[in-house]
C-alpha cells in the first residue's frame, strides 16, 4: 500500500505536467499517466482487501468489507466537495494537485499509522498449499455478477460528468453533483454492512444492481436537471447499499490457504467489468448516442441482478442469518443449572 500510493502521486504529477505544458505530446502522456495510476489502484485495492480478509472472522465478513467500502465513498465525497471549491476559481489540474498531496499523505499514515493487527496463521503446509481449494464453478457464476457491477459503477464515474456536460452544468455543479451522489452513498454504508449480513448476500446485491439500473433509466427519460439530480440520488442509494459487496463476495468464496492469490483472480473479474463499463459507453457513443449509452448501460446491472437470483443455489453465499430464540423453559433450566 505504500508502494502503491507513492507511486500514484509520481504519476499524478506526470499528469499535470501534460496539463500546463499543452505540447503536441500532452495527450498521450495524460492518457499513460492515468491508466497507469489506475493500475496502481488495483494493486491498493488488493492489498487492503487481502488484509481485512485475512485479520476478520467470517462472521462480521460483511460488515467489515463493509466499513472498507465506505471509508473509501466518505473520500469520494469529500475529495469532490473540495474538487468543486477549486474549480470555481483554478483551473483543472488543481484537483490533479490535490489528488498528489492527498496520495502522499495516505502514505505517511499508513508508514507510521497504527502496527498491522495480527494475522491468522495459514492452515497446512506444503505442496497442498499450492493448489488453491475454491469451488470455480461458483467463482465463476458470481463473477459474472459482479461483472455487471462494475460496469455499472465505472460507468457510473463517467455518466455522471457526461450527462451533467449534456446538461449544460459548469465542472463545479458537476462536481457538486458527484458530492452529492457520495453522500448519499455514505449516508447507507452501515445500514447496508448490516442487510449483508441479516438479509444475505444475494437479497443485497439484487437490491444494489436494480436501483443502479433504474437510477441510470430515469437520466435520458426525463432529460433536466431535476431528472438528473434524481436519477443520480437512486443510483447512489442502490451503490450504497452495495458498498464492498464485491470484496465481500470474494472473502467469502476465498480459501483459507492461498487467500491473497485467490483474490487476486477475483479481483481480475472486477475489473474486466469496469474496463467494459467505460468501453461500451465510448463504443455506443460513437456509433449512436449518449441517452442510447445510459440506456444499455442500465440494463447491465439488471442483467446481473437476474443472473444471481437465478444461480444463488449454486453460488451458495451466506443467505438470511436466522436468530433463535431460546424457550422460556430452556432458559430457566439453563440458569438453575448455573
Amino acid at each position: 500500500m505504500i508502494g502503491a500510493t507513492a507511486v500514484a502521486a509520481a504519476l499524478t504529477a506526470v499528469s499535470v505536467f501534460a496539463l500546463v505544458t499543452h505540447n503536441g505530446s500532452s495527450l498521450p502522456i495524460f492518457i499513460v499517466a492515468v491508466v497507469l495510476v489506475g493500475s496502481i489502484e488495483v494493486v491498493w485495492s488488493l492489498a487492503r482487501q487481502a488484509l481485512i480478509a485475512e485479520t476478520v472472522e467470517r462472521e462480521s465478513m460483511a460488515l467489515a468489507m463493509t466499513s472498507l467500502g465506505g471509508a473509501a465513498r466518505a473520500g469520494q465525497l469529500v475529495g469532490p466537495l473540495i474538487g468543486s471549491v477549486l474549480l470555481l476559481k483554478l483551473p483543472l489540474y488543481s484537483v490533479f494537485i490535490m489528488h498528489i498531496f492527498l496520495a502522499l499523505a495516505a502514505t505517511v499514515l499508513i508508514a507510521f499509522g497504527p502496527a498491522d493487527p495480527p494475522k491468522r496463521k495459514p492452515v497446512g503446509s506444503g505442496r497442498a498449499n499450492r493448489k488453491l481449494q475454491v469451488r470455480w464453478s461458483a467463482v465463476f457464476l458470481a463473477g459474472f455478477a459482479i461483472m455487471t457491477l462494475s460496469m455499472a459503477r465505472q460507468g457510473k464515474n463517467v455518466i455522471i460528468p457526461l450527462w451533467g456536460d449534456h446538461l449544460h452544468l459548469t465542472a463545479s455543479s458537476i462536481s457538486l453533483m458527484v458530492a452529492l451522489g457520495s453522500a448519499v452513498e455514505l449516508i447507507l454504508i452501515y445500514p447496508g454492512g448490516r442487510l449483508k449480513d441479516s438479509l444475505g448476500r444475494v437479497s443485497t446485491f439484487v437490491a444494489c444492481v436494480t436501483l443502479l439500473g433504474i437510477g441510470f433509466a430515469i437520466l435520458p427519460i426525463g432529460g433536466t436537471i431535476a431528472f438528473f439530480i434524481i436519477g443520480v440520488a437512486v443510483a447512489s442509494v442502490g451503490n450504497g447499499l452495495g458498498a464492498g459487496i464485491n470484496m465481500t463476495f470474494g472473502a467469502d468464496l476465498s480459501p483459507s490457504v492461498g487467500r491473497a492469490k485467490f483474490l487476486g483472480y477475483w479481483n481480475a473479474l472486477g475489473q474486466v467489468g469496469s474496463l467494459l463499463g467505460p468501453g461500451l459507453i465510448s463504443v455506443l457513443i460513437a456509433v449512436a448516442s449518449l441517452p442510447v449509452a445510459v440506456l444499455s448501460l442500465a440494463a447491465a446491472p439488471l442483467v446481473g441482478g437476474i443472473w444471481m437470483a437465478g444461480f444463488r443455489h449454486r453460488i451458495g453465499l451466506p443467505g438470511r442469518r436466522r436468530v433463535i430464540i431460546p424457550a422460556p423453559d430452556a432458559v430457566a433450566d439453563e440458569s438453575q443449572s448455573q
